[in-house]
């Protein structure tokens, strides 16, 4: 045997480091880096099979995360036919849509109608007279208004600055500038709405007579709005205000004759609410008050002053002018304020604008074109559009045949290679298509006629499970037979009474059958109403503010205030008036008393009001106290069974065997049994309960079924972690024992050596 170097030791040792460096058997010439990854490649195989149990079960997850997207887009298109305005799906045509076009609403009903315009409705159009250029300074100063807008000039001024100027008003006119050269210069301004109340008002502030120098405004002036016995002015912000704030312009003030008598008008201290105080109490015969409109979404105040014939006006100082009431002619009107003037089968109509949405109801008519001396003709046709109806249909077979195609390969097994796809064998997948398939095929129970499930419709299933539909019998039957059809497809809930219908039931109810749920009302809902205690005989001759809260007003503090020189008829129109109060309550009056109604029935109509001032007869004398009002909720009993009143809607209690969930509403009729209510489950709404909790977020079969792999994935992400660890712990374990038995041997090769050596020596000796 050879000797055995000094160093052998060291080498060895290095088989076994942190750098990675290692030799193999240098002492024993044993491979043990081949010995140890045959060790530890044997050792993985557990992993192995985890890593491809992972893979296959990510594949089954991806498999059924795109399954669970088809059913969402199964569930809206079922959703499409669980809505009964999808059958009141209409389409309009015109004979002649250069003169009219129109659109049909879901709640327009089937009907020929004769058209005839005489006249479109047209934007205000005036403008100056002729002035040198655009561009060159005119020379005026002064205040005038449009349409109560302040407007200022300055002698610097050109009719592009005064253009400008007026635009940023915010007047609701578009000033423009026309050029037709060297002393044909002119500004136009058109009113941004159309229809006669859009005349623009226009008046003078300070008596400059810029407006009578650009020549918008000649001659002498007349009432701008009439209207019956009276004259309306323009609106304003409020009614409270000083006027000459709102206009935002310092008018002098001075005497304004009604009827002959002189009332005289300080804009700097008069508001709307005063101006009209003091012309009622000037004793002329006139009666003046501030009415509300709203516009745009926002409450505007006019005067309105009225007499048992048209008031007289003497205005020198240009203060009903400024108030609107009264307008001089316009100087050069290119186009004058118009309504739409048109008939529909012989009756004649206007309108403010030419698309018309109250003539025919639920249909939008355009008008565009018109002759007043022959008026333009057009017939306009609504019918039920079957086609969009069919197209609800299709979109549910194809969502449904988009499945049934996705399924024949993720959910499919071969014979003969014995492979399957990621779905095949899924449990969730197939409770889920057994059970829209049986949805599909329902047959609500109480429908009567032909159609009582979808075969009768044409819908059909070819061999491989999709769906197809015959277009020509299912449109037969829209045409024929629409409630029914619309009855198979829809939850429906149908009683003779004409006061009590169905609103809605939940996947606990069941079906009634024909024999129906009797429903007993013991209780009918109310509104809630508050009448004063004292009598409200005087205008006020001080400001009150009523204040609202309550479940009508989402429990939230509402405040509406009344100016002083306000009648109980004022307060009545005003509070009637209010964008946020004409929703929810009605203002009236019992004698000189003033009543308010909520407008919803029940507790959710209950509110609470109270003023800032003590009871009087010059104001609501509701007092400063609180009062709470509440009407009753509808009582009664369904099949027998409890129900919960809430308004007038009556609801099936939770745990009730038959009619939980089940909701109707009750708007009147007497008290006792009210007949039977039919209730049935149409094929959509079936089919579309069955997706809703298939899709649940929470409790969902498709989403727990994710949820399952995915947690199967982490528990072998866990699995393989742990391995992989242990592993490492016996590649460690190895290595330091491969060492050992490398130093145990380099030990003994050593000794060896020496002790050859010595014995050597010893025959050296000898």
């Amino acid at each position: 045997m050879p000797p055995v170097a000094d160093n052998q030791y060291r080498i060895t040792s290095m088989g076994f480091s942190g750098s990675g460096i290692t030799f193999s058997g240098l002492a024993s010439g044993v491979d043990t880096e081949t010995i140890i990854g045959r060790i530890l490649q044997l050792e993985r195989r557990p992993i192995q099979r985890f890593q491809l149990d992972r893979v296959r079960l990510q594949t089954q997850q991806a498999a059924l995360s795109q399954y669970k997207s088809l059913v969402t887009s199964l569930r809206s298109a079922a959703s499409e036919l669980n809505n009964g305005a999808t059958f009141n799906l209409m389409s309009g045509t015109s004979s002649k849509s250069d003169v009219a076009s129109i659109t049909a609403g879901p709640n327009s009903a089937p009907g020929i109608y004769s058209l005839a315009v005489s006249k479109l409705a047209q934007a205000h159009k005036i403008a100056t007279a002729a002035q040198s250029t655009p561009t060159e300074a005119l020379g005026l100063s002064g205040k005038f208004l449009v349409n109560g807008k302040s407007v200022e000039v300055t002698a610097s001024d050109s009719l592009t600055a005064i253009a400008t100027k007026i635009n940023a008003a915010g007047a609701g006119v578009i000033a423009s500038i026309i050029d037709g050269g060297q002393g044909n210069a002119y500004l136009t301004l058109t009113t941004t709405s159309t229809g006669s109340a859009q005349a623009i008002a226009l008046s003078d502030v300070d008596g400059s007579g810029a407006l009578s120098a650009l020549g918008l405004v000649s001659g002498a002036a007349a009432i701008r709005k009439p209207i019956t016995n009276g004259a309306q002015g323009i609106g304003f912000a409020d009614g409270s205000t000083p006027v000459g704030v709102l206009l935002g312009a310092s008018v002098p003030a001075g005497d304004v004759v009604v009827n002959g008598v002189a009332v005289n008008i300080d804009f700097d201290t008069d508001s709307l609410s005063s101006i009209a105080a003091k012309i009622n109490g000037a004793g002329a015969g006139a009666t003046a008050s501030v009415v509300t409109e709203s516009i745009g979404g926002s409450t505007v105040y006019k005067l309105q002053i009225t007499g048992a014939s048209t008031p007289s006006f003497v205005d020198a100082n240009g203060i009903l002018e400024n108030l609107g009431i009264l307008q001089r002619g316009y100087g050069n009107e290119l186009l004058a304020a118009q309504d739409a003037h048109f008939s529909i089968d012989g009756i004649n109509l206007t309108s403010a604008t030419n698309t018309v949405t109250t003539a025919i109801p639920g249909a939008t008519i355009t008008l565009h074109k018109a002759n007043d001396s022959s008026p333009e003709t057009t017939t306009i046709t609504l019918q039920r559009d079957s086609t969009a109806i069919r197209g609800k249909l299709e979109s549910l077979a194809s969502a449904y045949n988009a499945i049934i195609d996705y399924l024949a390969t993720t959910a499919s097994f071969d014979k003969e290679s014995l492979e399957s796809g990621p779905l095949f064998g899924n449990s969730t997948v197939n409770i889920l298509q057994s059970s829209m398939f049986s949805n599909l095929l329902f047959q609500p129970p109480g429908l009567s006629g032909n159609y009582r499930n979808l075969l009768a419709l044409g819908v059909d299933f070819d061999s491989s499970g999709r769906m197809t539909i015959d277009s020509a019998k299912f449109e037969a039957a829209l045409g024929t037979h629409l409630n029914e059809v619309r009855s198979l497809f829809v939850e429906s809930g149908i009683i003779e009474d004409s006061e009590i219908s169905f609103l809605n039931a939940t996947g606990r109810t069941k079906a009634s059958g024909i024999a129906g749920y009797e429903v007993i009302i013991t209780q009918l809902a109310t509104l809630g109403s508050f009448t004063s205690n004292t009598d409200f005989t005087s205008p006020t001759t001080e400001q009150e503010t009523l204040t609202f809260n309550g479940s009508l007003f989402g429990n939230t503090q509402y405040q509406i205030t009344m100016d002083a020189g306000k009648t109980l008829d004022d307060v009545i129109a005003q509070i009637n008036a209010d964008n946020r109060l004409k929703d929810l309550v009605t203002a009236s009056k019992d004698g000189d008393r003033l009543v308010i109604t909520s407008k919803r029935h029940g507790t959710p109509g209950g509110f609470t009001v109270k003023s800032n001032l003590e009871p009087g007869s010059d104001n609501t004398g509701i007092g400063t106290e609180e009062v709470s009002v509440v009407g009753l909720n509808v009582e009664g009993t369904i099949n027998g069974e409890p129900a919960s009143g809430l308004g007038q809607t009556l609801t099936g209690n939770i745990g009730n065997a038959n009619t939980e969930g089940l909701a109707i509403q009750v708007s009147g009729g007497a008290l006792g049994s009210r007949g039977t209510l039919i209730y049935s489950k149409g094929v959509a709404t079936m089919l579309q309960r069955t997706l809703d909790d298939a899709l649940d977020f929470v409790n969902g079969s498709l989403n727990a079924g994710v949820n399952a792999l995915d947690a199967q994935m982490t528990g072998i992400d866990d699995n393989i972690k742990r391995l992989e660890e242990a592993l490492t712990r016996k590649e460690e374990s190895l290595r330091r024992r491969f060492l050992a038995m490398e130093q145990a041997i380099s030990r003994l090769q050593a000794q060896t050596a020496q002790l050859g050596s010595l014995l050597a020596n010893m025959q050296q000796q000898r």
